[in-house]
């Protein structure tokens, strides 16, 4: 073997034993760490009223013009988020006598007595009206706008427990004319919720 052959022998084998040893002192130590526990929890919307049904009625004696009536409704947020409602009142029966009813709704808190009753003359401050008590299908928004997002006029109310008292009052005017003795209407109120974080 020549001078040359043997250099590039031993270059040889000094770069795989190198390579060899390097592999072996690549080895490192490792160790790790869990995070756990991480636990995600959804609130939720409740919405509630009392009474849930025959909030303001007058069929006996059947009403005159003149005669009206008030009513309390307690809305509760019986769930874990705050919330904001809308209220929408939508008739049946005769569309002409819906729209002669005058409806006035009033936050209890308004009348500064101190008491939950609602009295028969309403505040200087209303939520609305004295309007029509409502109309066929959509409705009539009576309070704020049940569309999604923030309306003028909604309601707020706090996580549970939290409610708020309104009163609610329908009256026949002095002035009803002839024309609408023996006739019926019915008006359902619907409470529409939602949430009030990142709406």
């Amino acid at each position: 073997m020549n001078r040359m052959s043997y250099i590039l022998l031993v270059l040889l084998i000094t770069g795989v034993v190198a390579a060899s040893l390097g592999v072996a002192s690549n080895a490192i130590w490792t160790d790790s760490q869990n995070v756990d526990a991480n636990v995600f929890s959804t609130g939720s919307i409740d919405i509630s009223t009392n009474p849930t049904t025959q909030l303001v009625t007058y069929t006996s004696p059947p009403m005159a013009p003149g005669d009206k009536v008030t009513s309390p409704i307690t809305v509760t947020n019986a769930g874990s988020l705050q919330l904001r409602y809308a209220v929408t009142s939508t008739t049946t029966g005769d569309a002409l006598l819906a729209a002669q009813l005058d409806m006035t709704i009033w936050d209890e808190a308004a009348e500064g007595d101190g008491g939950e009753t609602c009295t028969s003359t309403p505040p200087g401050t209303k939520l609305y009206g004295p309007a029509d008590l409502g109309a066929t299908t959509p409705g009539i928004n009576v309070i704020g706008n049940p569309a999604q997002g923030a309306q003028g006029g909604e309601r707020t109310l706090a996580p549970s427990p939290a409610y708020e008292v309104l009163c609610f009052q329908v009256e026949l005017p002095s002035g009803t004319a002839n024309s609408f003795q023996s006739k019926t209407t019915t008006a359902t109120f619907a409470f529409a919720a939602e949430q009030t974080a990142n709406n």
